[in-house]
Order: C-alpha cells, then structure tokens, then sequence
C-alpha cells in the first residue's frame, strides 16, 4: 500500500504497482463498478487506454491543507479507434474506502471536489477513466495521493501554498519582483494576494518606451473613467487625451527606486500588443494580471475584490456559494465544452473605461473586445452552469463567472456606465446579478434598483441606465397627448405598450426608429447576443431582481421577428437551440 512516510514522492508507476488489482476492486465493486468495464458495440469493442492523473490543478502536488476540496487533472488517455467521448473519476483512500463514486465529469481533463469532509494525516487519491463514442471504458488510472496536513501552508488544492514567503509571483507572463520575501497567496479564481505594505522593485516585461510609445504599463486601483497609464497608444486615434503617464506606476521602478505599496490596493499590470491582433481585436493591450495588496492572510477561498477602488475588503469565499440557486437541465445536442468556456474567463476581464471606448482596453488574450461577442461568451457561461454537469465540472467556469460578476460591481458602484451605443455596451449586467444571486450579497442582488433603467424624457441624461441591454430596450409610451416616444421614431397609438428597441435610446431618443431594418444595430450587434443571458435569467428566476421587464418582452419579440436558424436571431447557434427548448418551460 502506501510508503510509511506519505510525503515520500512516488512516480506514478510506482503508486501503481503498490495498490493491488483487489484493492482497486474493492473501490470500483464499491462504485458499482466491474474493474475493466466495457459498454462495447458491433464495431469498436477496443476500450481507450489510460493515461496519467495528477493531484492538483496544475504539477502534482503532495500535501494539502485544505479538508474540503480535492482537485485533479489528467493526459494522455488515448482511443486509437475514434475520440474520447468523455471521462469519469472517483476519489477513495488506500483501503478502498470511497470517497466519491464515478462521477461524469464530461470531456475536460480536470475535475475538482467541494464539500467533502478529509480527514487529516489521511492520503486520498484519484481515480479516471475515459469512455470513447462505442461506450468502452479504459482501465483506471490512478494518481499518487495527496496527503491532508494540517501544518501544510493553507493554500487551496491545485495552486500554490498560501501565506508562502517569496521574492517575486508571476502570471500570464507578468512578473512582480518584491524588495525581500513577501507572504503571498492566490484568490479561489487563480490570482495572487501578498501581505502589504510591500516594495515592488522590478515588474516585468519593463515599461519603457519604444518609438514614442509607452507600452507595457501598470495602474493602481484604476478609476472607471477611461482615463489610463497603460499604453500612451490605447484607444488608438481617440485616446490621446486619455492617456495620463502619472497613472502608469511601472514606469522607472527599481531596486533604488521601489513602488511603495500599502495595504488596501491592486495594481494591474499589462504587457502591450505590438502588432495587430490575429484574431481580430482593436486593444493595443496583450494581456493583464491583478495582484491585491491585503492588510493580512484571507481565508482559503477567497475571492478577489473588485480591481477599482481604493478598499480591498475580503467579502466573499467559495464556501459562502449557495450551488442550488443554479439548475440542472438537460443538455441538448451541440452543448459546448465546458473547460473551453471556462477558459475564457480565466484572465481578468480589464473593463472600467465606460462607453464604446472601452473595447480598445479590453486585453487580446484575456477576452473578445467587442461587447456582441463578449455577451455572447457570458450567455453561453451563464447556460452552461445551469445545465446537469456535477458541480466539479461546473465549479471553475461558476468561479470565474462570479469574480467578473465581482470586478463589474466594482466598476459600477465606482461610477462606470455603459449606456447603450451599438452593439458596445452590453453584458456587464448579467454577472453581478449571477455573483449576487450565488453569493446572497444583497447590494450586488440589488443591481437592478440601485442603478435604475427608468427614462423620464429628453433633457435628463442623467436618468440614463448603466447597462446597454436596459438603455436600449423600452415600452413605446404616450409622453404626451397624443405624442408617442416624445414624438421620435414614427410611433403611434398602435405601438402604445410595445417592447422595442433603440440604438441609443436612454439618452438620444431621436435616433429611435420603428422600422424594423432602419438601424443594422438591432439585429447585427445587440439582441442576438442577449439571447443566451435572457434565457439563463428566466431558468434562474431572476426577472424580478433584474427589474426592466421590457428587455425580457422585447427578446421574444426580437426572437419571434428573426428567422429561425439565422445568425441574428442567436449569434450562438447554441442559445437558440436553448431557446428552442427551454423558452416554453420558463
């Protein structure tokens, strides 16, 4: 069985040999479960063969403090014959208790455990095997064991020890060097915490300036008003006047010269993209990292706060996550994967420019910068992890989705507006509502009334929505007698009460129109996006909390007008599949 010291390392195929085939029986008879199971079919009765598993999200890790969570990630199963349709895993001890029976946990190659009660000085280990398209099912592979200590640095299973004492951290190729060993950690999302004040004496790549142009910048605690020290080329030919080399905080930074940081802030750094973008994006950023300086250690599961602002409160852990307010449906044909869309959101989403500048800032590698496409990514997320995946496959795309939800609030409650402009400024509601609503945080719950979509004539800009999808949707109302939509748009008594649309609605009525092709916006850029999240709010029953039923009344309007199986009727293919079979239900 196990060595005496369960810290000894032991490579996989040592593990192997030592647990013998009636101990692995014993788990799988447990599991009810054959060793060697086969579903087999006329053509294909060759099952995958198996690859490797590791303890952990990333290397394989040893020891763990953490007695609630078990995560694991996988390579190299194989199926000469066809693709791998999907895997399974297991979580047992050594004596072939079970932990977790098998469990589907679809084709990503990772998986992770809340809830479960480990016990201490106790090695666990992992179990997976992959199923191919016939229904065969590969031998199971097994991982060495992670041990539960409690003296082990509590840093959550999958990622660097917390409160581990080092010299520099690193993400996505963004390095921050401190003056001496700082405690320093990572949020339940990935990104990294240190214990302030702290001296940050390099961070890398430099900020330096090259042919007039200063790349590569840092901002502390941004402001969301589009005002940046990021790259003195962001926003292309309409920044100039935004970009302000005082906010760059990167710039000359050195052993003798230290960024001096107290506790309470977040600096976000960049690395610029210098040549244009393959995939098509107008941002001049390349990538961004946030890292959070705290007055102390925060518990296991953290979220980080929100990057805007100037306090850094710990309000939220993974363990505060009410998983039955997201639902189990069935997944229809064409479900995407899972772990593609969880990548998506795995970088910070850098979003507190307000208005359609903000799509130049939103970094290449971290998200799409146009917001038709982003709020497409976000209705695909927010379906998703209401479908009936376990929670541990659900669990990193849930995560990601309310840390956005986190950063966004953040932004709005600093005073970021995205009222509607083209297909700009849509999806920023969605995943506050989504954080609130799993989290039970009753200000993030309280989106919809505490910034109202309410529109009470022209001459009051002031009134305009926050949110794209509220500004740009809206009952056809008599504002006078006699006069409809204050006399834009063509309407009249036969429109009074119809949910429509308007390109700029909230605070440019005059650009309303009634004609249905009169502005390409309308089915180019905009409700074709809000398919996905619509529908993902009615599963959720969250119409309410939202609080502007005309977005909801407008989509089936939207959706009943466009042709079925078009790509304005649904950008995503997908969401109108969802539509198509969920939209009576709800």
């Amino acid at each position: 069985m196990y060595p005496l010291d369960p810290r000894e390392p032991m490579s996989q195929s040592t593990y192997t040999t030592t647990w013998t085939l009636a101990s692995i029986g014993t788990f799988l008879a447990g599991c009810g479960a054959d060793l060697f199971p086969s579903g087999g079919s006329n053509v294909d009765t060759t099952p995958p063969t198996a690859g490797v598993v590791l303890d952990g999200l990333g290397e394989d890790i040893d020891l763990q403090a953490s007695t609630t969570r078990l995560c694991a990630n996988w390579s190299g199963f194989d199926d000469p014959e066809g693709p791998i349709s999907h895997y399974q895993w297991g979580i047992g001890t050594a004596d072939g208790e079970i932990l977790l029976e098998w469990t589907h946990v679809g084709p990503q190659s990772h998986a992770t455990a809340t809830d479960l009660t480990l016990e201490p000085h106790t090695t666990y280990v992992v179990l997976v095997r992959a199923v191919d398209l016939a229904g065969n099912i590969s031998a199971p592979a097994l991982s060495d064991g992670v041990t539960i200590d409690p003296a082990a640095p509590p840093g959550g299973p999958g990622r660097p020890a917390a409160n581990e004492l080092t010299l520099s951290v690193s993400q996505w190729g963004i390095e921050w060097t401190f003056a001496e060993q700082e405690h320093v950690g990572q949020f339940a999302n990935g990104d990294w915490w240190v214990v302030g004040p702290i001296e940050i004496t390099e961070i890398t790549p430099t900020s330096t300036v090259v042919d007039g142009r200063t790349i590569n910048g840092s901002m502390m605690n941004p402001a969301p008003d589009g005002n940046q020290g990021y790259d003195s080329t962001l926003y292309g030919q309409f920044g100039t006047s935004h970009w302000d080399a005082d906010l760059n905080v990167a710039m000359g930074i050195s052993s003798g010269n230290p960024l001096q940081l107290q506790s309470g802030c977040s600096v976000i750094s960049t690395i610029s993209q210098m040549e244009p973008a393959s995939n098509g994006s107008k941002s001049q950023l390349q990538t961004a990292a946030v890292l959070t300086i705290l007055d102390q250690q925060p518990p296991d599961g953290a979220f980080r706060p929100a990057y805007s602002g100037n306090e850094k409160p710990i309000l939220h852990r993974e363990a505060d996550i009410d998983w039955s307010t997201i639902t189990t449906l069935n997944a229809p044909t064409g479900t995407p994967s899972m772990s593609a869309t969880a990548a998506k959101f795995e970088r910070v989403w850098l979003d507190h420019c307000p208005g359609w500048l903000s799509r130049f800032m939103h970094p290449v590698e971290n998200m799409r910068d146009y917001a038709r496409d982003f709020t497409a990514d976000i209705g695909t997320a927010a379906l998703l992890v209401n479908l009936d995946y376990p929670l541990s496959v659900k669990h990193d795309l849930a995560i990601r989705l309310i840390q956005l939800g986190i950063d966004n609030w953040g932004n709005v409650v600093s005073g970021c507006i995205w009222a509607g402009d083209g297909g700009h400024t849509s999806g920023r509601k969605f995943p506050v509502l989504f954080a609130g609503t799993l989290l039970d945080d009753v200000p993030m719950l309280g989106v919809g009334t505490s910034h109202p979509s309410s529109y009470v004539g022209p001459g009051h800009e002031q009134n305009r929505s926050v949110f794209g999808e509220d500004s740009q949707t809206f009952y056809v109302s008599q504002s006078s007698p006699g006069v409809y939509n204050w006399g834009h748009g063509d309407y009249g008594p036969q429109h009074l009460g119809l949910a429509e649309w308007g390109i700029s609605h909230s605070h440019a009525p005059s650009r309303d129109n009634v004609s249905w092709t009169h502005d390409p916006y309308r089915r180019c850029c905009t409700a074709n996006s809000w398919v996905g999240q619509s529908l993902a709010l009615r599963i959720m029953n969250l119409q309410g909390l939202w609080n502007h039923p005309a977005f909801f009344d407008y989509i089936d309007r939207y959706t009943s007008q466009e042709e079925v199986g078009s790509w304005t009727r649904a950008w995503v293919p997908w969401h109108e599949t969802m539509w198509n079979t969920y939209r009576a239900q709800f």
